[in-house]
């Protein structure tokens, strides 16, 4: 459990009150696995990534940015995040994370926090729906803590098969045809990614995003 936790990075690059703190409860016997929604850059990765690093600065004994945290120890914490290849070794984007996602499920424990940010999105919808849905299986029966953002809105039906799977998303606000990100995770699901919106906000032609919508 973290109460008001912080990204001990994040925060000393943005100015002084601007990050906004969130909690965190993870349990094996209730919250095991939290599913995360929401649109690109609302702050699912930095929320995950804090977590991690709260963790970590615990275990080594570090101070922890937050208000109060009880937290377990850990065997080793796993992340699979990012996009990247290695061409050389005739390795694609998605085949490194297919990598990493063998690694994590072949060696965690039910001792383990695991970090998954869009895991599956290097293939096709249905793959990777698929992919990202059985993991999601194994890491419930294994027990192991994690977090799992995504933009598969179907792996939010989860949570009404599995026991321990719990829904949280990241708030968010529409004023007109702009959205205003909140940075707050709250639980239940988001309604929908902001997709169009969030490519609006990185400047395509009006002309496109009118077509998308």
């Amino acid at each position: 459990e973290i109460k008001q936790g912080r990204h001990p990075v994040v925060e000393q690059m943005l100015e002084p009150g601007a990050f906004v703190p969130n909690d965190t409860l993870l349990s094996s016997s209730d919250a095991q696995l939290a599913v995360i929604t929401g649109p690109n850059m609302a702050g699912k990765s930095t929320y995950m990534r804090q977590v991690a690093l709260n963790v970590l600065m615990a275990q080594c004994g570090s101070f922890v940015p937050a208000s109060s945290a009880e937290l377990s120890v850990v065997d080793r914490i796993f992340t699979r995040v990012g996009a990247s290849d290695n061409l050389t070794l005739g390795q694609s984007t998605f085949m490194l994370e297919m990598n990493e996602a063998a690694a994590i499920l072949n060696n965690a424990t039910d001792r383990s926090l695991i970090i998954l940010d869009e895991i599956g999105r290097g293939t096709s919808t249905f793959d990777g729906i698929s992919i990202a849905w059985a993991i999601v299986e194994h890491l419930q029966k294994l027990s192991a803590l994690t977090l799992c953002a995504t933009h598969y809105h179907e792996l939010t039906a989860l949570s009404q098969e599995l026991d321990a799977v719990e829904n949280f998303s990241v708030r968010v606000e529409e004023e007109g045809e702009q959205i205003v990100f909140l940075r707050k995770i709250v639980s239940g699901e988001a309604d929908k990614s902001y997709g169009v919106q969030v490519a609006r906000l990185a400047g395509l032609p009006k002309s496109v995003v009118k077509r998308a919508l």
